[in-house]
Order: structure tokens, then C-alpha cells, then sequence
């Protein structure tokens, strides 16, 4: 099946298109959710995880993501913060950081 990624409501369409196949995936999502924690630590950072996920937010909306590949022990490192605008993704394969502001840039190395 092909889609134009560049169509204002492709998010949806593939959503909507997701939750129409039942089966694997379906299932699969729901025994993750029901497999999830939640816990906040004494310093007010709410954690999560879900799957081979593990999701941190503390207080001033810093999220970080980190997911570890199962076959090649490679991790996945997606850090966000509101407060200054920045992003990084960390990768075996590629390494990414952009940023808003007076000093907006993204550097992509792969």
C-alpha cells in the first residue's frame, strides 16, 4: 500500500487504517498497556514503562525516551525540552540535534 506522506491528514488516515486490521498488532498493544508502570520518583519525575520503553518526564516538561533493541542491544535515545526548545535523538545509526530560538540549528550525522 502507498501514501502520500505528504497529505495534510496522513497521520489519521494510517491511525484509522492501523485500528481497522485487528489482529497482532491490536493485541499486542493491549497486553503492553496492560503490562505498563507508573511510578513518580521522591524528586517529582513521573516514569513510565511500557514494553522496552522507558519514558521519563520530570517536573519542567524535560521527556526522555529510551527504548533498547532486543537483537543487537543497541539503545535509542529521544530527549525533548519545552522549556528551551531543544531535541536529541541518539542512535547506533544516526545522531540528531536541532533547536529553536535565537541559535536554531538541526545537524543530523549518520
Amino acid at each position: 500500500m502507498i501514501h502520500d506522506l505528504q497529505a495534510t491528514q496522513i497521520v489519521d488516515t494510517l491511525f484509522m487504517e492501523s485500528c481497522q486490521r485487528e489482529g497482532e498488532s491490536v493485541s499486542t498493544s493491549i497486553r503492553q498497556l496492560d503490562m505498563a508502570s507508573y511510578w513518580r520518583t521522591e524528586t517529582g519525575t513521573d516514569c513510565w514503562v511500557i514494553g522496552l520503553v522507558f519514558i521519563q518526564q520530570k517536573e519542567d516538561g524535560f521527556v526522555s525516551v529510551q527504548r533498547r533493541e532486543l537483537q543487537h542491544g543497541n539503545m535509542f535515545v529521544l530527549k525533548t525540552s519545552p522549556s528551551n526548545g531543544k531535541v536529541k535523538f541518539d542512535s547506533s545509526f544516526v545522531q540528531m540535534t536541532a533547536s529553536l530560538g535565537d541559535e536554531s540549528h538541526m545537524y543530523l550525522r549518520s
